[in-house]
């Protein structure tokens, strides 16, 4: 799989972070300009399982802009293994870029109604019940599988950090996260900044975790999902423009401005070791 390439750490240099002494970024959204980000991370061993094992389909669930069924269908395709994914809401529209590329890629889409798609294990039995070779991935990329290929993120890292800051969706990158944390037996606290308004489940999915791992913040998501403003929009190019780096609206642009507002707010101490998550998501641009 040598189409993917390596993350790094840099260190991040931004006047408006400066408070801090020690900031670096894990650079994810170099891995692929597709598959991007984490999305390869929580993909890599689920399609090693499914190639093992012989399945003929990989069967996934997102919305429509979803991130995470573009980079399915990409790798999908990549390694030879059909895709199938159920895709939130049955309205009456014009295929978006992101059901494009998926379907340009070879996948199978299915809209299916909101109230459907909630119950995705009986979505999935329905229709592959009798295809012993057909695989479940949960949205996001949500698997066991997917909790390992995260918390391999700490074994690429030199320094032990207080805090690692990500922006969240299903919360599978910060739970692979802080599984890895308790296992490994360090002392960092990972810090999520939730893109959903009230998506309370996410403290719901990581309370069996002892707090004093992880803490999610639920004030930073600029009223919607998928919404930008102006004040963001301008944010990203004023990040962008000053360290070379592209954010995006939907995940790593609230989480950098949610990071400077606990910054400000004194969140954290001067000599904080601090790793952001650049998770990737540029589909969005």
């Amino acid at each position: 799989m040598a189409t993917f390439k390596n993350s790094r750490v840099d260190t991040l240099t931004y006047r408006a972070f400066t408070k801090l002494k020690h900031i670096d970024i894990l650079r994810d959204d170099l891995i692929h300009p597709i598959v991007c980000g984490n999305k390869w991370r929580k993909l890599k061993h689920a399609l090693a399982y499914v190639l093992e094992n012989n399945y003929e389909t990989l069967v996934t669930f997102g919305g429509a802009y979803s991130n995470h069924v573009v980079a399915t269908a990409f790798a999908g395709k990549l390694l030879g293994i059909k895709t199938h994914a159920f895709i939130r809401g049955d309205e009456k529209r014009t295929l978006n870029h992101y059901e494009k590329l998926a379907l340009e890629c070879g996948m199978t889409l299915q809209h299916v109604d909101r109230t459907a798609y909630r119950d995705k294990i009986a979505l999935f039995e329905h229709y592959f019940k009798n295809n012993e070779r057909a695989f479940f991935l949960d949205e996001g990329g949500n698997h066991p599988l997917a909790l390992k290929g995260c918390a391999e993120i700490l074994d690429e890292l030199s320094t032990e950090y207080d805090y690692i800051v990500l922006p969240l969706g299903t919360g599978t990158t910060m739970e692979g996260l802080v599984q890895g944390i308790i296992a490994r037996q360090l002392k960092t606290k990972v810090l999520g900044i939730s893109s959903l308004k009230n998506n309370f489940e996410l403290n719901r999915r990581l309370e069996k975790y002892d707090p004093k791992y992880w803490q999610v913040f639920h004030d930073y998501h600029r009223g919607k999902y998928a919404k930008s403003d102006l004040e963001l929009l301008q944010f990203n190019q004023h990040f962008q423009n000053e360290t070379g780096i592209v954010l995006e609206t939907v995940y790593t642009g609230k989480m950098m401005m949610g990071f400077l507002d606990l910054l400000n707010t004194g969140f954290f101490k001067s000599d904080d070791k601090v790793l952001l998550v650049h998770t990737g998501g540029l589909l969005n641009q």
